[in-house]
């Protein structure tokens, strides 16, 4: 490529006057360097020279007196008897044959005495600047020798043929055979580094205040919420009902302003700084310090229980559950205890689905508080980014062990794997990369989770549904019909998807223009019956004594919107709106509770207790369990569907009278801790009632739609259960109120009771 450089330019390198300059400068640098040369060849040979002088005439003048005795003696002339050649090294070589072999100075030496710090030249005083012109030359001839041997030295360390051989010795071999497996092997190793570090440093189990890093919040976060609440009414703090983190930020903010505090009999400032009013109260509270476990041995202890209890502890705590059954203060259900002992193949197959897990629990926090704070749905994105390799890799293995599908005796195990955990991030990842606009990544993530059936199968059509509204929206609305069809086609698409599904293909082949021979006509939901009652909305006015305290006290309408409404109740009082409806139904002859659901999973619970409780591979592990270890999974059906299908054939018969009283007779006494178990709030006689005033088809119908839901509590279910007994009547209500619209999941469920032959209705409340 020429070089377009301007001719007239001082760095133009085919100038004339540049290339005479640059020889001028070559040839000066030759002559000083050839200068520099000679003067320390003719240093060198005069050193010599004069050496050798010193060493001859010494010995000439030792020796001159005898040889001439001698000469005398034989009758020779001196100097004609004289020696042809003289040996003038003759006593240094036999000096040195006689004296002991001397030990090597080292160079470092040499070099501190040949430059000592104050023989440098900034350093010297006026004296030694005028030293003599031998001393002088002494200096220059150093100085020259030491640049000679540095250049020599530079020379060697950066020629290029020298590195060659060294960095061949030391290259290390090829890694494009290294398999993705092996690196993510070798990547999790360096990962896992300082994890045992940390547990090689278990010499000690727990550590004071004054140890612990963080300061005040540190402390903080050690004390319950109730002991929190404690320290704030001692220094002064309104106490509202305020979440852990709220009540921390509110005791450590502004550690330095003067607060007014003040109680019935007596109104003072404090200016005393808030740290110190903070430690005092604090240690007032404790009655002592604060002690931790140290992280390490708290991770171990986590690390313990997570391999014995194959997740969270059923009562938040380790130890609570084996002490309250030891003291017989709490019953657990009577089951078979199944441990599994090849859970975990490995302590890679242990560290990784820990820290699978621990992704999980970040992303769930994260989706609760992202309503409030973009950032959390932004830190939920990372956490896609971050472990989508990993679940990619956790698919190719479970594909390499089972190409054809995971087994169905096998699935109920693939929870133990950090796939499954991986999975619940990744969905949880598209909810915050469609908050945050982001759905092209979201539709890719999607896409990834729908190519495989190993992990949360029963996920399939929600990932199904809104893949194809990011599709639709893209403007490719053949592909999102396709979509819904292969949902709607899929084994694996829970029934509550269905609808929904459903109404978007209708929606789809319209928008596309589809003849009607070519699409595709599916049964509507059925709709409850609509009721409207009229209350009196109770409004409190508050009791204020000045401008100031009315001013602070009058609800905008913000928050009034936010505010849960009452409403004038019979006996005058203050009401919720679903009081208000029993109220009205109670006029009717009805009895009722407002729980959402509880009643119908309790019934659901004593009649499938046998199945709920049969002996499933990685269901039972410890003997501290309210529940399967796989209940609200899609494993839960799986695992049980010929012991489910029996077990509802015979509740469609008998009515399931005897199934409920046989297991209420035996549990009831123990109060078993069971999930869903309200002994105290609902009596053998009220779910006996509601029991046979549904009917075994019915029952049957809501418990086989519970066990597809993964035989959890139920989602979206009305809010009032009624029942009158002496007409064998039972209504379900949904209580809104006129803005108020139905959820997705209420829909089904009130498509369900209906096509159980249960009556449902939604009840309206609209204030005078």
């Amino acid at each position: 490529m020429p070089l377009h450089l301007a001719p007239k330019k001082s760095y133009h390198p085919y100038n004339r006057e540049n290339r005479e300059r640059v020889a001028r400068d070559e040839a000066d640098a030759r002559a000083k360097q050839a200068e520099d040369d000679a003067y320390l060849a003719a240093r060198d040979r005069s050193d010599r020279i004069a050496q050798l002088r010193r060493q001859r005439d010494a010995t000439i003048l030792s020796g001159d007196a005898e040889r001439r005795a001698a000469d005398a003696a034989l009758g020779r002339d001196t100097i004609d008897s004289a020696p042809t050649s003289i040996n003038f090294f003759a006593d240094l070589e036999q000096a040195e044959a006689e004296a002991p072999p001397a030990k090597r100075a080292p160079p470092l030496k040499q070099t501190i005495e040949l430059h000592p710090w104050y023989m440098d030249p900034k350093k010297l005083s006026g004296h030694e600047k005028r030293a003599s012109d031998e001393q002088k030359a002494m200096l220059r001839y150093v100085s020259l020798a030491n640049r000679s041997r540095q250049d020599e030295a530079r020379k060697q360390r950066e020629d290029p043929l020298a590195h060659m051989p060294r960095a061949a010795r030391t290259r290390q071999p090829a890694s494009s055979s290294t398999s993705l497996e092996e690196e993510r092997k070798q990547r999790e190793a360096r990962e896992a580094e300082p994890m045992a570090m940390e547990e090689a440093e278990l010499y000690r189990f727990a550590m004071m205040d004054a140890e612990m890093d963080g300061g005040l919040r540190a402390r903080l976060e050690l004390l319950t919420v109730d002991e929190l609440k404690a320290v704030a009414r001692q220094l002064g703090h309104r106490v509202r009902p305020l979440t852990r983190a709220a009540l921390v930020a509110a005791l450590l903010a502004k550690p330095t302003n003067a607060t007014l505090c003040f109680r019935a009999d007596q109104l003072w400032l404090q200016t005393q700084p808030t740290s110190e009013r903070l430690e005092r109260a604090m240690a007032a509270l404790m009655q002592g310090g604060c002690l931790r476990l140290v992280p390490a041995t708290a991770h171990l202890l986590d690390r313990v229980a997570l391999v014995y209890y194959r997740g969270r502890p059923a009562m938040g705590s380790i130890l609570t559950s084996a002490i309250l059954q030891r003291t017989r203060k709490c019953h657990f259900p009577s089951y078979t205890v199944q441990r599994t002992q090849d859970l975990f193949p490995d302590r890679d197959h242990l560290v990784s689905f820990e820290r699978a897990c621990a992704a999980a629990e970040q992303a769930d926090q994260f989706v609760e508080t992202w309503r409030m704070q973009l950032d959390a749905a932004r830190a939920c994105a990372q956490l896609v980014v971050a472990y989508e390799a990993a679940w990619q890799a956790s698919i190719r293995q479970v594909r390499s062990l089972w190409p054809e599908g995971v087994p169905s005796a096998q699935y109920a195990r693939m929870r133990f794997h950090a796939g499954w955990p991986l999975t619940r991030v990744l969905f949880k990842g598209c909810e915050a990369l469609a908050r945050l606009k982001r759905h092209e990544e979201e539709a890719s993530v999607l896409q990834q989770l729908l190519t495989q059936r190993y992990f949360w199968r029963g996920r399939r059509g929600a990932w199904y549904e809104r893949l194809s509204i990011l599709t639709a929206r893209q403007g490719r609305k053949d592909e999102a019909l396709r979509l819904c069809l292969e949902a709607l086609d899929d084994p694996d698409t829970p029934y509550a998807y269905m609808a929904r599904l459903q109404r978007r293909v209708e929606r789809l082949e319209s928008q596309l223009q589809l003849p009607l021979p070519a699409r595709h006509f599916f049964a509507r939901l059925q709709s409850p019956t609509v009721v409207s009652w009229v209350g009196v909305r109770w409004l409190e006015t508050p009791s204020v004594t000045s401008a100031s305290a009315l001013r602070h006290e009058t609800l905008n309408a913000k928050r009034l919107a936010q505010v849960r409404t009452r409403w004038k109740a019979a006996n005058g009082g203050a009401c919720s709106v679903e009081e208000l409806c029993l109220e009205r139904y109670a006029q009717q002859g009805f009895r009722g509770f407002h729980d959402e659901g509880d009643l119908v999973f309790f019934l659901f619970v004593l009649l499938m207790w046998d199945v709920l409780f049969a002996p499933v591979p990685g269901a039972f592990e410890t003997p501290f369990q309210r529940a399967p270890l796989d209940v609200d999974t899609d494993v839960f059906s799986f695992a049980r569907r010929p012991a489910m299908e029996q077990q509802l054939a015979r509740i469609e018969q008998t009515g399931g009278l005897d199934i409920i009283q046989s297991v209420d007779a035996r549990e009831r006494p123990r109060q078993t801790f069971a999930q869903g178990c309200r002994w105290a709030e609902f009596s053998t006689d009220v779910l006996q009632e509601v029991a046979l005033c549904l009917g075994g088809r019915a029952l049957a119908a809501l418990c086989r739609v519970m066990c597809e839901e993964g035989g959890g509590r139920p989602r979206g279910f009305p809010d009032l259960i009624l029942w009158r007994y002496s007409e064998k009547q039972v209504r379900f209500v949904e209580v809104k109120s006129p803005n108020d619209r139905l959820s997705e999941a209420q829909k089904v469920w009130m498509d369900a009771l209906l096509r159980a032959g249960i009556h449902v209705e939604l009840a309206k409340v609209q204030d005078v």
